[in-house]
């Protein structure tokens, strides 16, 4: 839960922790910044105190992009860069200390079984996300979109002049922020997830045979790195054709895999034409008894039994 306040009196609960910053107009880095610390301990209640009274900051657990102190990139002789030169503002300030304390966090609930290289997901959100922030705020232009673009939009508008509108609407960009920001390091940290598990289960023949590749599920962003496996080997036994996967609603189903990176919505091999748009009449076209639905672009089947989608994939590959 995140409470934002204009002083500390209005804070309450058995040792609330607090998080303070400047009053006023807000930007991307300090809403960035509370977001990660947000999500750093998620079971509690943050309140956030918007103030530039030193007094009460000071009595805050952290304070970030005013006060003077770590997380304030606003003092005077502040030069502090990343090895590639990129300045840093609070965002990438509060990253720096936290992130991978965050990502472990995030590794134990969500990738437990998997063996995950925070560093490289620690650099490449500093990379992508965190940094862009940091250069906006410190008005260096950048080629890459901010995630977080959308932050200012939340300000009050130009004819709302109440000062308690500018808590309120920093409290739902804190929110929002706060989910776009755990959605954005769960994909990453199960992209780079994602291609340790397509390249184990390629070198697997229990889940790799016959140009069909096995992968735990349907949403896994599988495209590029396969496409990778097959111009990384001459030989054609060693290409994947299709991916398989239990389906969501059930049963299995196969996706034919592109040929290259500049035609993703292409074939290596196609399911026949004509089983295009079938579904009932599938089983007797076929002759595989559970086949329920071949996608009218001919690169997508469906099958109840795993076996049958294999039979499905091999079938294209005879024909």
């Amino acid at each position: 839960m995140i409470k934002v306040v204009s002083t500390l009196k209005d804070v309450d609960g058995k040792d609330p922790f607090i998080v303070g910053t400047h009053n006023g107009i807000f930007h991307s880095d300090e809403v960035v910044a509370c977001a990660i610390l947000y999500l750093l301990k998620p079971t509690n209640q943050m309140w956030i105190l918007r103030s530039r009274n030193l007094d009460e900051l000071k009595n805050c657990n952290i304070v970030v992009d005013i006060g003077g102190g770590d997380f304030d990139h606003h003092i005077s002789g502040f030069n502090k860069r990343r090895p590639n030169g990129i300045m840093y503002a609070s965002a990438g300030l509060v990253w720096e200390k936290f992130g991978i304390d965050i990502l472990n966090l995030f590794r134990s609930i969500y990738f437990s079984k998997y063996d995950v290289d925070l560093n490289m997901v620690y650099q490449i959100l500093d990379d992508e996300v965190i940094s862009v922030v940091d250069r906006e705020d410190n008005g260096v232009p950048c080629d890459l979109p901010n995630v977080f673009s959308f932050i200012p939009d939340f300000r009050p508008l130009w004819f709302e002049t109440d000062p308690i509108a500018f808590n309120v609407q920093f409290e739902f960009a804190l929110k929002a922020t706060a989910d776009i920001l755990e959605a954005t390091l769960k994909a990453c940290m199960a992209k780079v997830v994602t291609e340790k598990v397509l390249r184990d289960n390629w070198m697997d023949y229990d889940l790799f045979h016959d140009g069909i590749l096995e992968i735990p599920s349907q949403t896994m962003d599988w495209v590029d790195t396969v496409i990778g496996f097959n111009l990384s080997v001459p030989c054609e036994f060693a290409k994947v054709n299709f991916v398989m996967f239990p389906y969501p609603a059930g049963g299995w189903a196969a996706q034919c895999v592109p040929p290259s990176f500049d035609d993703k919505f292409g074939q290596r091999i196609s399911f026949p034409k004509a089983w295009a748009g079938k579904t009932d009449d599938l089983p007797a076209i076929t002759g595989v008894p559970t086949a329920t639905f071949c996608h009218n672009g001919c690169f997508f089947v469906r099958a109840q039994e795993k076996d049958d989608v294999t039979a499905l994939c091999k079938l294209a590959m005879n024909h």
